[in-house]
């Protein structure tokens, strides 16, 4: 059921977050304190010099759990509202939607923080929405889909929702990388914030599992947190268990490893730009659904894929030919 489905989902990312934040716990903020090389010096030269580092190694700590803490809750709801949709739709249309992550970004930079955008962006943005209404009214499953016997499900307004989410990971991501010196330390916060999220999130779903109305009137509150408990780390281990290679890539390499790389490229990449980049997500999801899963696109499902596709490409060289305008009237070679 789609209960079950919810539940699975809220397990499995459990595991997935908790496994990529043990990875990078020896980079958790305040964790470790470094030490002071020059254990040859005087004892008031010591003193001195720990008074002086102590203040911005905590200040450098509160930034990486701040930043990181607001970057896990845009990921944790991304990831949530994306399990949630996949249950009233398909894997490709979800990917797919989940796209707008990329035009809804110069969207919110512009609305939330002001930010100037380019004529071309707004252009691209707009053709983009277009065709995601196309896919989103697509009948994946006959193939050959239509407005008019087409229906937009529930799950794909979960998907939208996902998709704003991770736009606004992406957007706060240029600001908190640049804000946090260690990007190590920025991606550890923010993988432990999403495992306690995570972690919350099981306990609920193990709460309404285990608890009817009649065993709460009969049992305690240290109880009915025991047994809430228990079954939540009973339901994460099995699905580790139940899936430990799948697990393992995902929280190495998809999570915890492309999750750093990013903290360290938006340094120097704007959120406009490095999401151009991330265009190619639905592509993928595509790919993929229709090679694991056996689904399939219908007419108006291709339509709106390629609009989107177009309006990608079409804003990737007009961004980098202003780039380009830019730099040689600067007089940059």
């Amino acid at each position: 059921t789609g209960g079950n489905s919810a539940g699975a989902a809220a397990y499995f990312t459990l595991a997935r977050f908790s496994l990529a934040a043990l990875l990078a716990a020896r980079y958790t903020p305040g964790l470790f304190v470094e030490d002071d090389e020059d254990d040859n010096n005087a004892l008031v030269q010591s003193q001195s010099t720990t008074l002086e580092e102590t203040a911005p190694q905590t200040k450098d700590t509160n930034l990486a759990w701040k930043y990181g803490a607001e970057l896990g809750i845009y990921m944790f709801l991304g990831y949530g509202f994306q399990a949630i949709g996949l249950q009233t739709t398909t894997a490709s249309r979800s990917g797919f939607l989940l796209y707008l992550n990329v035009k809804l970004v110069p969207f919110f930079a512009f609305l939330l923080f002001g930010k100037t955008i380019q004529r071309s962006t707004w252009v691209s943005a707009l053709v983009a929405f277009a065709g995601t209404a196309l896919l989103a009214f697509d009948n994946a499953s006959g193939g050959t889909g239509g407005l008019v016997d087409a229906s937009f499900a529930v799950g794909d307004l979960w998907s939208i929702a996902a998709a704003a989410a991770s736009a606004l990971f992406i957007l706060r991501m240029e600001a908190a990388s640049k804000a946090v010196p260690k990007s190590a330390e920025l991606n550890a916060a923010n993988l432990w914030t999403v495992a306690f999220l995570s972690l919350l999130w099981t306990a609920w779903i193990s709460f309404n599992n285990l608890h009817t109305e009649a065993t709460l009137v009969a049992q305690t509150l240290p109880e009915t947190l025991t047994q809430t408990l228990e079954q939540t780390f009973q339901q994460t281990v099995n699905t580790i268990t139940a899936n430990p290679l799948q697990l393992i890539y995902l929280s190495a390499v998809t999570t915890a490893l492309a999750n750093y790389l990013q903290s360290i490229a938006q340094k120097e990449v704007s959120a406009e730009r490095a999401s151009i980049f991330y265009a190619l997500d639905p592509v993928y999801g595509a790919a993929f659904a229709n090679l694991l899963l056996g689904e399939t696109l219908g007419l108006w499902g291709w339509v709106g894929a390629s609009l989107i596709a177009i309006a990608a490409a079409t804003n990737a060289v007009w961004d980098f030919s202003k780039s380009d305008e830019d730099a040689d009237s600067n007089g940059i070679k």
